[in-house]
């Protein structure tokens, strides 16, 4: 599925959603679907990386 940009109109593939100007000011960012994916994203990967340095302490 793709998502679009509003500010810059660009498509980007939500299972790589990152936002490709992260520093400037987007008006749009409090309801952007790829800033959104990106940080539900960047969550997950947290939590995986974080289960397993739990399951290699437990061993």
């Amino acid at each position: 599925m793709d998502l679009l940009c509003e500010k810059y109109k660009e498509k980007v593939d939500s299972d790589q959603a990152r936002c490709s100007h992260p520093v400037e000011y987007c008006r749009f960012r409090t309801s952007c679907m790829i800033h959104f994916v990106e940080k539900e994203n960047e969550r997950e990967e947290r939590r995986r990386k974080q289960e397993e340095e739990n399951a290699e302490t437990q061993i």
